[in-house]
């Protein structure tokens, strides 16, 4: 009996998830026993070896302790202390289980944290950054490039005709297209760079510390490595499909907004010119 891809996959998270619980339960006792010995043989023995005042006294009628590992370790087991150090220890011992659980629970927390916080600026469908971080993300590179002179470009890039995809193959199709396309943008993109899926089947990218010009190279890339690619919507075919994209470089003091509008213009006279090509003015 074949075995779906979805039971495979709980069967993994399961397995992972106990895994996760079996580190947690190993962490917690790892501390509550370095605490317990911790506290038995070290601490509450020398606590009392200073309270039993083994002093030594100086010529100065100064003095010292001086407590040797030989008398740490007798007095761990001296019978009239026994009481006492496996109280000291199992207290030691509870302190060091609560100080290793509050260190899981904190890096737990932060992992949270660090996942929740790609996801709510992940596109769900095609794995690229999601709109809203867009603009986050632009104005944050607009400050940087004005306050350091750096030049800075955005792409935006449209599928062609990918509406007539959706009514051939259908919606599902038209899904695999815009999820390969973003495995394209992010094979593509250099370290510096950030790819976005602004709606639809529009995508842009930011290039920091590149001219109109330069970007224009990059963009030549994208648009090739798309020409090249074999989407396999179906068995018996597979389906060609080009990007159109519009380049514009930020000029200093002007508005969010106005770049996008000069690099969508610039994208739409692609796509008047023939479509599968660049487009940039200055």
């Amino acid at each position: 009996m074949a075995i779906s891809k979805k039971a495979v996959t709980s069967k993994r998270k399961l397995s992972v998830l106990k895994k996760e619980n079996h580190l947690n339960l190993f962490t917690t006792f790892k501390w509550f026993s370095t605490g317990g010995l911790l506290g038995y043989f070290v601490l509450h023995p020398c606590i009392m070896i200073i309270a039993n005042s083994m002093f030594v006294f100086g010529p100065d009628s100064g003095f010292s302790v001086r407590p040797t590992i030989f008398s740490v370790f007798m007095r761990s087991f001296s019978l009239t202390m026994l009481p006492w150090s496996f109280s000291f220890a199992l207290l030691s011992a509870l302190l060091g289980a609560y100080y290793g659980y509050g260190r899981q629970m904190l890096t737990a927390l932060r992992e949270s944290e660090k996942k929740f916080r790609e996801l709510s600026i992940t596109d769900d469908l095609t794995g690229i950054h999601n709109s809203r971080h867009l603009f986050r993300q632009l104005k944050a590179e607009i400050e940087r490039s004005s306050r350091y002179k750096h030049p800075l470009s955005l792409l935006i890039i449209d599928l062609d005709n990918f509406k007539q995809y959706n009514d051939d193959y259908g919606h599902i199709a038209g899904d695999k297209v815009l999820a390969r396309s973003g495995e394209i943008l992010r094979r593509s993109l250099r370290k510096t760079d950030s790819a976005y899926r602004y709606g639809g089947e529009e995508f842009t990218v930011i290039l920091p510390e590149s001219t109109g010009k330069e970007s224009l190279h990059f963009a030549e890339r994208i648009r090739q490595a798309f020409e090249k690619e074999a989407f396999s919507l179906r068995q018996e075919r597979n389906l060609a499909v080009t990007v159109s994209i519009g380049v514009a470089q930020y000029i200093p003091g002007e508005e969010i907004t106005a770049l996008i509008k000069r690099a969508d213009i610039n994208l739409y006279t692609a796509k008047n010119k023939g479509k599968n090509r660049i487009c940039f003015s200055h």
